[in-house]
């Protein structure tokens, strides 16, 4: 009687573990697959993840804005900006970038020092550099005044910045801080854009966007 209680307990035993095991293996795969996917999927929709800040920022506060503007550079050469953001007191110059690791550096140095998830080290092109340039030529091929534009560059939240910048016209940030950038630059006791200028540079804007061209 008792060997066969055993045997029966055994059997339980044995469904249970034919049970559990499977299950155990494919929550195991599943967690293994889900950081690589992930970051895939980041990697992949950054842009719009980034757009939905920026859009969601232009809704709050009643700002203008236009996507993917592009603008001719020289007969040959197009640039595109991400997103231009009109402000009360500023427009706002945004480009994104996606980074699988961290930068570190000085605003003004012409690299920067990309170090990655794994703790290689290499050197990447500066951003901020990159925006200012971008900045430059959109104020020339606008007509608008520079001192009006402010670059930013919308980095992923996992990018850990330690860039020393003393800048107050260029920004690399990651994309949870942009609204409250914003609402700081917004802040500066300065006057606003009056209702004619900021129309003349929507239009001029407008005018030389390329994009639907």
């Amino acid at each position: 009687m008792h060997q066969i209680l055993l045997n029966g307990n055994m059997t339980d035993l044995q469904l249970a573990f034919i049970i559990t095991v499977p299950i155990a293996l494919a929550l195991f795969i599943g967690i293994a697959l889900y950081i690589p996917i992930s970051h895939y999927y980041k990697r992949k929709n950054f842009q719009i993840q980034f757009y939905k800040k920026v859009y969601q920022t232009a809704l709050d506060y009643d700002y203008y804005l236009i996507n993917q503007f592009v603008f001719r550079i020289d007969d040959n050469k197009n640039a595109l900006v991400d997103h231009v953001l009109f402000g009360d007191k500023f427009i706002y110059v945004i480009t994104s970038q996606y980074y699988e690791g961290d930068l570190v550096g000085k605003a003004t140095d012409g690299s920067l020092v990309f170090i990655s998830h794994r703790g290689k080290k290499a050197y990447t092109d500066n951003p901020i550099i990159q925006s200012k340039n971008l900045t430059k030529k959109l104020s020339a091929a606008t007509g608008l005044n520079a001192s009006l534009l402010i670059g930013i560059v919308l980095i992923n939240d996992d990018c850990k910045v330690q860039v020393t910048s003393d800048s107050k016209q260029f920004y690399i940030i990651q994309r949870k801080r942009f609204p409250a950038l914003i609402r700081a630059i917004e802040k500066r006791p300065l006057p606003a854009i009056n209702e004619q200028q900021l129309a003349n540079a929507v239009q001029a804007i407008a005018k030389a966007n390329r994009r639907k061209k």
